[in-house]
């Protein structure tokens, strides 16, 4: 016992030997910015057919055709016309999501992307340099075509009533590609419009920038396509606010 309490004595003696006196504090660092202040919860909410979720059947869509002023598209199955074909006649693309289970207000929506899929239809290598606009005025899916946005309304112009601006970010074109996946990225003072003012919520419209050029032409698959992922998907981050 006497033997471990010597250890123990010599142990202590030199920790406390080796510990010298503590220096003086150094200076305080400069601060680094501060970190950005979040509004709220951030979200993502991704809206598609059937998959988010599996209840979800609030995206429609349709091709206007100028080589007929009622409704060309008619089931919900089949892909969307989007260009000039070999075979004539000018197709536009038009789509909308329900947004309604998102908050009406008290949100700041930071990003907002469609992506979309072509099936391997096409003509001249596909639709190419296609511009997304914000449709202006109401339109019924099955009824809507190139003069009617209804079977009881006409559009101010043929093809669609929509704003000039593009709704892209930096207003820039897009080849819609066969046999491919598309990223779109979308205003997103735009989608936020479309929460706050949800009876204004026409969706948005596809054409390419010159519609006159022959054989420039895709399908994109629509919200009631056999397969599911195929299958047009809105995806929307967001703030929530106090």
């Amino acid at each position: 016992m006497k033997k471990y309490f010597v250890l123990f004595l010599f142990v202590f003696m030199f920790l406390t030997s080796c510990t010298g006196p503590q220096g003086d504090t150094g200076l305080t660092g400069t601060e680094g910015p501060a970190g950005p202040e979040q509004p709220g919860i951030y979200y993502i909410r991704l809206f598609q057919n059937n998959i988010y979720s599996s209840s979800y059947t609030g995206q429609v869509q349709a091709a206007l055709f100028n080589g007929y002023g009622g409704p060309y598209y008619t089931d919900a199955s089949n892909p969307v016309n989007l260009g000039l074909s070999d075979v004539g006649g000018v197709y536009r693309a038009i789509f909308k999501f329900d947004l309604s289970a998102l908050p009406l207000s008290k949100v700041i929506v930071d990003k907002a992307e469609l992506i979309i899929k072509t099936n391997s239809a096409s003509y001249g290598g596909g639709a190419q340099d296609v511009t997304i606009h914000k449709i202006t005025e109401p339109w019924v899916e099955f009824e809507v075509g190139w003069e009617n946005s209804s079977n009881t309304s006409q559009w101010t112009s043929g093809g669609g009533d929509f704003s000039s601006n593009t709704i892209t970010p930096d207003a820039y074109s897009r080849d819609i590609l066969p046999d491919s996946t598309i990223t779109i990225e979308l205003d997103p003072g735009v989608v936020l419009s479309w929460l706050t003012n949800p009876l204004t919520n026409y969706g948005l419209l596809m054409k390419t920038t010159v519609e006159s050029s022959t054989a420039n032409y895709s399908e994109i698959y629509s919200g009631g396509a056999a397969t599911e992922t195929n299958r047009p998907l809105l995806k929307v981050w967001y703030y929530t606010r106090e």
